[in-house]
């Protein structure tokens, strides 16, 4: 087990990395998202940021992002890596305007009119 890093993932309910190792091992990961602060929760839980962290061990990030680099999630930023927790607000700064596709809908617009 090496040395873990942080992955923020942008998506709502998180997403489920899986990676085969070289004994035949399946891995799974499980990327904590938006609204993971909720999970379990019997009340609405709202969360300061809108992105989630999980701490996953360094090789299987590494073997992952290498087997999966095209993967649009990753690719878009809706996945990143950062050191530590502080850079990862300084990373999402920095992917916050990508879009991911699982953006609200917008409330007015598309036939949709607000009610009177």
């Amino acid at each position: 087990m090496s040395k873990e890093v942080v992955i923020g993932c942008r998506h709502p309910c998180g997403i489920v990395l899986d990676l085969v190792n070289a004994s035949g091992q399946d891995i799974k990961v499980k990327l904590n998202g938006q609204n993971s602060a909720q999970e379990g929760s019997p009340i609405i839980l709202l969360s300061e940021r809108d992105y989630g962290i999980t701490y996953v061990d360094g090789d299987f990030w590494a073997a992952w992002k290498e087997l999966f680099k095209d993967y649009a999630p990753l690719k878009t930023g809706m996945i990143f890596e950062a050191k530590d927790e502080r850079d990862a607000k300084a990373v999402h700064k920095e992917v916050k305007g990508e879009k991911t596709g699982h953006e609200p809908m917008p409330q007015e617009g598309n036939g949709v009119k607000k009610a009177d």
